[in-house]
């Protein structure tokens, strides 16, 4: 089984035009044989392109909630169908329209708990369930914008593993920012749930009630190594979903800290293994890669695809 690739989302972000920023991140993404491909974030973080939603504003360490958040007045205009936009232009302008796209959108509990810790007005406090409701609704026509260019969506929320509130809840709001999801989506597996912290048997049950047909999970970074001994054939069969097999440490700061081929493909291996084949739909890094420095991002990418290669290799051969 040849294993599709793909980046969680975000790569370093290029001191140059935007446009110019965008197509470097791409072809760096085709020379390492990408399946799926992201923008790279290059225009903010995951939190600042959201400025356009009502009830925020800027504040010194970023955006704040300024008072009861509404949608955007018009998820048209959202910068990131631009980029998406853009990206799809030049792959076909290059001839590589075989090479598939994702937009990630950053989900309401992770999007409602970073602003307000900026900045909190009119909602009770940070625990304020209808913080988070608030956002799910804001945040759904924006989703369904991107669901309707037929490009892959994924939703990330780190905070989920952080216990930002009560799991069972999160679910419910979370699922609440996706509803209307084209059925088409869930039949080709295009809608992500991405989460990239520790997980226990509790959590991971309430990640499988989640609509998203995908769970993009993280297994190599030291604090999540363990989330292998949690998942099992047997849920992923249960629930119907897919796994994105986050497969290298996104934690090196020098290239002499990123995994080997070896030890990324051992671990794919035992994965799918544990899994199945059937129920695992791409191989990525653990999370974005934002924060590391290009060369480094680069041999992760390298890496990643070399081991992916010689998983694959060494499954047909066993």
């Amino acid at each position: 089984m040849k294993l599709k690739k793909t980046v969680v989302g975000s790569f370093p972000p290029r001191d140059t035009p935007i446009e110019e920023s965008i197509r470097s991140i791409i072809e760096l993404q085709l020379e390492h044989e990408i399946d799926i491909v992201s923008d790279g974030e290059q225009r903010s973080d995951m939190i600042g392109y959201f400025e356009s939603i009502r009830g925020l504003d800027r504040a010194p360490r970023g955006l704040r909630v300024a008072s009861r958040i509404h949608p955007m007045e018009n998820p048209r205009d959202f910068v990131k169908l631009k980029d998406l936009l853009f990206v799809k232009n030049y792959l076909k302008k290059i001839n590589r329209e075989d090479v598939e796209v994702k937009v990630t959108i950053t989900g309401p509990v992770t999007l409602g708990f970073y602003t307000a810790l900026n900045g909190l007005a009119y909602y009770a406090s940070i625990s304020d369930l209808n913080l988070y409701i608030d956002f799910a609704e804001a945040l759904n026509p924006l989703i369904l914008e991107v669901a309707r260019t037929g490009c892959h969506v994924q939703i990330d929320e780190p905070g989920l593993s952080s216990r930002v509130i009560d799991p069972s809840k999160a679910a419910k709001i979370i699922n609440a920012s996706i509803r209307d999801i084209p059925d088409s989506f869930y039949d080709d597996d295009k809608l992500i749930l991405h989460t990239c912290g520790p997980l226990n048997e509790s959590l991971l049950k309430e990640l499988m009630r989640l609509d998203a047909p995908v769970l993009s999970l993280a297994f190599s970074s030291l604090n999540v190594r363990r989330n292998v001994d949690i998942i099992s054939r047997e849920a992923f069969k249960e629930y119907g979903k897919k796994l994105g097999v986050g497969c290298v440490s996104v934690q090196a700061s020098r290239i002499e800290e990123v995994e080997e081929v070896r030890t990324i493909s051992k671990r794919i291996r035992t994965i799918r293994e544990r899994v199945g084949d059937e129920y695992i739909a791409f191989v990525h890094p653990d999370c974005g890669l934002r924060g590391t420095d290009d060369i480094v991002a680069e041999l992760i990418l390298k890496r990643m695809n070399q081991a992916a290669k010689l998983s694959s290799k060494n499954v047909e051969q066993s």
